[in-house]
Parts: C-alpha cells; structure tokens; sequence
C-alpha cells in the first residue's frame, strides 16, 4: 500500500477518478482508526473514460459503484458503457469477461442492483452534447458478472429530467428514481415486474417547483422498511419523504419537508443502525443527521461543522457514505478530489472529522472524484 500504518484494514473503498482518457477505479484501504491507504494497484482501469467536467461545470450521482456480493460494477459517463468487475478477498479487482458492456443511452451515473437485476441511470448531461434521451435500462447480470441488456427495459425521461439516482427498496419490488439539481427535479416510482421490466405506479412522476422554495431532487434513501424514500432537494435544502407502496409502486408525498437549515442539501443515505440519516450539503460543505421514527417522520439531530479543505473552501460536498460498523463516514469533495472522514459520536451520530493530517485524504489521480461503495 502507499504509506504506512500500524493500524490493520477492516475493509475497502472504492471510488472512480472520472479521468477522460481512462477511468479508473481508486482501491483504498480502510483501516480500524478509519483512514484510508491506497492500494498499490490502484487505480485500476475500467476499459472506458470519464466525462470530463469543464470549468464551473458539475455532474450530479449517487450510485455510480455498487458492490454486489463478489462483483463491483462501475459506470463510465464518457463512453456510454457499464463495468463489472470481480472482487478478490484482498480487494484487488479484476474485470470480468465481456466488460465493459454499453449502458443502453448517454452518461450512465448511477446503478440500481438487486439479485441479478440491474437498472441504469442514463443522465445525458446538457453539456456534454448526448445523443439520446435520458432514460433507465435493464440489465440481467450473470453469475459470472456478465450483463445482458433486457429487451424492452427502457424508459425514456423528457430532456433535462436525466436521472441522479436509481435505486431499489430492499425486497427489490419497486425502483426509485430522481432527476438532478439541472432542472426542478422529479421523483419517480416503478412496480419491478416478474421479466425486469417496470410498470409507472400512480402519483408517478411527482414534480417539483421551483416556484415553491423546493426544487432540485438529487439523491434519496429508503426506509428500512422499504416502503418510504426520503429525498433531498438542493433549493430550499429540505427533505421530502414520499410513502411507495411495495406492490403497486404507487408514490405519495407525506407531510411537511424537513429543513436542515442549511445549504443546498445533495445526498442522502441511511445509517447502519436503520434509523439515521444522514445528508450532505454542498454549499455549506457540512453533513446533517436526523432520527427516523417509526412512522416515518424525521427530526433533525443536528449539523457537522464544515468539513476541513487541503485546497480551497468553495462548495464541494457530494457523495457520502458510512461504514458497516457505524463508526465512520466518507464524504466527497469532487474537485478537490479528496475524502472527508468522519467519525461518529455513540450517543448523538453527531459526525467529528478526524484530525489534520488523517482527514481529508487526498486522491493522486483523475479529475472528478465519484462515488463511494464500502465493504
């Protein structure tokens, strides 16, 4: 590994470096104190490009790695293609035979997984000149992590609707999906049919406003029960929390939205214990956390403090994550191509960054950090 520690790894990292000429997956070392190391075969290459993001330009994904039993699959937004890859028990990865395969549309950037169904987000970026409609696709995935595409599985979004994220509830019968900060947002909702293929559920799409003081779907997790999605909208910076019947995949707004009084709020994912969430904010680079009651309802814990830069504090806080002991969370900085760590208080899930000098970790290659999947 790149430098020393005295402290063994528990797990691994894996995020894409987004470079235009090869994308790359970073394999990082997560050790027991929560700082990361990198592997020494990293990064590794996926076989297709990154998108690269002009100046002043942004990309919005959660999802664009998933980790499924032995298998890592990985968009590439620059080619229009998906990878899988196989991983060993050291964490080194391997693609598998076939990869990587095309995603079915322009700018895949995120992915939906559950037994060996796969869905794809196919945003077509405005500014990267796509030569298709938004839309999700289909994908059986083989044993041997092969994919093939399922006939019929594409739905087509009106332009600039492209999709954020994509994501099944636990028992994999409905998929969820968000449109991202470009346009107002919508929050869509599919019954998963016995073939793969999706079936709109009714109240779906519900359309934001910007009118409203609220717009700007981005990234959202289910409930644990899977009958809830809790989204984030970056005007407004609030938390909309929709109830989805698992059957029908019908989608209804529940209650009032939930501030974190805060700025632009991005991503969202659900604490290992199933009842925290925790979101990030991209203009005030800070993460918020609030309880889930069992009936669904949020109340806000409270707000990090802003996160620590090694090069210049302007907003930069996207993907997050939280690792499988409850005691760490990662979170992205794009630009600066770096990670956040966190560590978590027992008793309020308060995040604490570690250190100078332990946070934040910063990536040695590519353009655009991407996507967090932990193990």
């Amino acid at each position: 590994m790149r430098g020393r520690s005295a402290e063994p790894v528990i797990g691994h990292i894996y995020t894409l470096d987004d470079d235009g000429n090869s994308n790359g997956v970073v394999i990082l070392n997560r050790l027991s104190d929560g700082t990361l190391t990198e592997m020494q075969a990293s990064p590794v290459p996926t076989g297709g490009k990154g998108l690269v993001v002009p100046h002043g330009g942004d990309l919005d994904s959660q999802g664009p790695l998933r980790i499924h039993g032995k298998h890592l699959l990985a968009v590439n937004p620059g080619s229009d293609s998906i990878t899988v890859f196989e991983i060993a028990p050291s964490g080194a990865l391997k693609p598998v035979a076939g990869s990587p395969v095309r995603s079915g549309g322009s700018h895949p950037m995120s992915l939906a997984v559950h037994g060996d169904l796969v869905y794809v987000a196919n945003q077509a970026v405005p500014f990267a000149n796509p030569t298709s409609a938004p839309n999700i696709t289909g994908f059986r995935l083989g044993k041997a992590g092969g994919l093939t595409p399922i006939a019929g599985s594409t739905i087509k979004f009106p332009p600039g609707e492209g999709p954020a994220q994509v994501e099944f509830n636990g028992a994999g019968t409905v998929l969820a999906v968000t449109a991202g900060f470009q346009s107002d947002g919508s929050v869509r909702s599919f019954a998963v049919q016995s073939n793969g293929l999706l079936k709109e559920g009714s109240g779906s799409p519900f359309q934001a406003d910007r009118a409203s003081g609220l717009s700007g779907t981005v990234g959202f997790a289910w409930s644990a029960d899977g009958r809830r999605i809790m989204v984030t909208n970056f005007r407004g910076s609030a938390i909309r929390v929709f109830s989805i019947d698992p059957k029908t995949a019908a989608l209804t707004l529940e209650g009032a939205p939930y501030s974190n009084h805060q700025r632009a709020m991005c991503w969202a994912v659900l604490g290992p214990d199933r009842k925290t969430l925790y979101t990030s904010n991209y203009v005030t680079n800070n993460v918020s956390v609030f309880s889930i009651a069992g009936d669904g309802t949020l109340d806000l814990i409270g707000n990090s403090a802003p996160k620590r830069f090694s090069s210049s504090s302007v907003p930069d806080s996207k993907e997050l994550q939280v690792s499988p002991d409850d005691k760490f969370l990662y979170l992205i900085g794009p630009i600066a191509t770096e990670i956040a760590i966190f560590s978590l208080e027992p008793k309020d899930r308060e995040p604490q960054e570690l250190p100078e000098g332990r946070s934040p970790f910063r990536l040695k290659t590519g353009q655009w950090t991407m996507g967090l999947a932990l193990n």
